[in-house]
């Protein structure tokens, strides 16, 4: 059987170690994504930013919207 989850970037290296950790669970990772310490705190801190207001953002719209009126 396959099962496919979703799951949050931040809890991503908590799950993997949990889950390894059963002999009957067989866990392929299709994109092997190493992130540094650093960019793994300037992740959290921008997650930790988005929560403390998180109408504080752009909708990707906005963004495209601004990138392309800056050519």
């Amino acid at each position: 059987m396959k099962l496919t989850l979703n799951i949050q970037e931040s809890k991503l290296a908590f799950f993997l170690e949990l889950i390894r950790n059963f002999d009957f669970v067989q866990v392929d990772i299709s994109e092997n994504i190493e992130l540094s310490e650093e960019h793994i705190t300037i992740l959290e801190e921008r997650l930790a930013a988005y929560e403390a207001q998180p109408d504080n953002l752009l909708t990707w719209e906005e963004v495209r919207a601004s990138i392309e009126s800056q050519k």
